[in-house]
């Protein structure tokens, strides 16, 4: 995109003169609004900008009112009800601009020295690619004042650019900043010295560099700020779904202002969104934590450890915090798993599964009872009477013999109903009636 001549953005501006006011309008043919009208004519240069005042004001750098030049852009905030500008205009020179002002009136040239633009005045925005007369005598030399001052020593709004901060900022800052910075405008304090003192205040010990810098935006560019807070808001929901964390809308926005606050890192985003990890109303996780507390379960069912929802969900909360991780929680069931069954405590540590050991009793179980294999699982009460033996003693002692087993099983009540059972009552029969001579088999 080519430089282009502010006195062009300036005499593009002043040939709609009388254009009238239109709520949304965006051209000649229809009429202008304000941030309309300024779009408008910085896109026929060639510079394309953003629709709404609210957003213009994000565009190019932001520019002392004694710095103004043509061409810059001026805002200001004519309803107290809303936060942020709602009025743009076009620096004209001369403390003079252009601007579509409201229904009923058609765009024309005002001064920021009146009453009523002096006392909504916003702040300035320099737009790239618009070259520029130098400033220095323009502003003054057109005003007389208390809003522009032609003598020195430099006004309060020009100090405090040159502290790196605005005037607006200071106007809401602590008591401690307030009398800092009227000291360093009746003393005309050099940046070097006022920064030396600011070092020196309770605020800058208690706020890192991060929080130094969302406390200043916040004061002079709202804008840019609550677009920094919506963006943090749609990132932190984006992050909540992936991890599984369940954020009322007060959470997601304190989440937001800390990101841009603190400057909080993935790591202590987690770490918050790791707190909300929740059933959703179908009593499931979702994302990441969904994902963790799935294996924790199948490892717990698969070592013989029973754990609540409750208690594997806490787990996958620690492990998206990163207070754990899954080898410690896993090796944590492994060591409970090994303490309930110790005839297989060895094979446990060694990386086998209990259910692995309590297959083939699993088999005849189902066999026997002709019932699923599935629906068995080491916490079966036949299944903890095979694997945890005890001797006389009360100690514990080998795993039960299948053969055993198959005893104990067909000891049940419920095993004389089976076909199994048939089966084998019908052949100890013709075995009785071969023994006594009755049948030949």
């Amino acid at each position: 995109m080519a430089d282009v001549s502010a006195s062009d953005i300036v005499n593009a501006a002043l040939g709609f003169q009388g254009t009238q006011y239109t709520w949304g309008g965006a051209s000649p043919q229809t009429g202008f609004d304000c941030s309309g009208l300024v779009q408008y004519v910085y896109g026929q240069a060639g510079i394309n900008l953003p629709r709404t005042t609210y957003n213009q004001i994000n565009v190019g750098a932001a520019v002392g009112i004694q710095q103004l030049q043509p061409g810059d852009l001026v805002f200001f905030d004519t309803d107290p009800s809303k936060k942020g500008p709602d009025h743009v205009g076009i620096y004209i020179g001369q403390g003079k601009f252009i601007a579509a002002p409201r229904p009923g009136e058609g765009v024309k040239i005002s001064s920021l020295t009146d009453s009523y633009y002096q006392n909504r005045f916003y702040g300035a925005r320099r737009i790239p690619g618009v070259l520029g007369s130098n400033p220095s005598q323009d502003f003054q030399t057109a005003t007389t004042s208390a809003f522009a001052p032609t003598t020195t020593p430099p006004d309060k709004e020009t100090l405090a650019s040159n502290y790196g901060m605005s005037y607006a900022f200071f106007q809401s800052a602590p008591p401690e900043l307030k009398s800092l910075f009227q000291e360093a405008v009746k003393n005309t304090w050099t940046p070097d010295v006022f920064t030396a003192h600011l070092k020196q205040t309770k605020w800058w010990a208690a706020n890192s560099g991060t929080m130094r810098q969302a406390a200043v935006l916040k004061s002079e560019d709202p804008a840019t700020y609550q677009a920094q807070i919506a963006a943090a808001q749609s990132a932190a929901g984006a992050e909540a779904v992936k991890q599984g964390a369940i954020l009322s809308t007060a959470q997601l926005n304190k989440l937001a202002t800390n990101i841009v606050t603190y400057g909080w890192n993935n790591e202590q985003v987690a770490n918050f969104l790791g707190q909300y990890v929740d059933f959703n109303d179908k009593h499931v996780i979702g994302g990441q934590a969904g994902q963790i507390y799935n294996q924790l379960r199948q490892y717990a069912y698969q070592q013989g450890v029973q754990l609540s929802d409750n208690t594997i969900k806490t787990y996958a909360q620690y492990v998206v915090r990163g207070l754990s991780d899954m080898n410690g929680i896993m090796n944590q069931i492994q060591g409970t798993a090994a303490g309930k069954y110790p005839a297989f405590a060895q094979q446990i540590q060694a990386g086998a599964t209990v259910k692995d050991m309590t297959a083939p009793y699993e088999q005849i179980m189902a066999k026997e009872l002709n019932i699923d294999p599935q629906s068995i699982d080491p916490s079966n009460k036949l299944i903890q009477q095979a694997i945890n033996q005890r001797d006389a003693k009360g100690q514990p002692a080998p795993a039960m013999s299948l053969t055993d087993f198959q005893n104990l099983v067909r000891n049940q009540s419920d095993w004389g109903k089976t076909q199994a059972a048939i089966n084998t009552t019908g052949q100890v029969a013709r075995q009785v009636l071969q023994n006594l001579g009755v049948t030949s088999g």
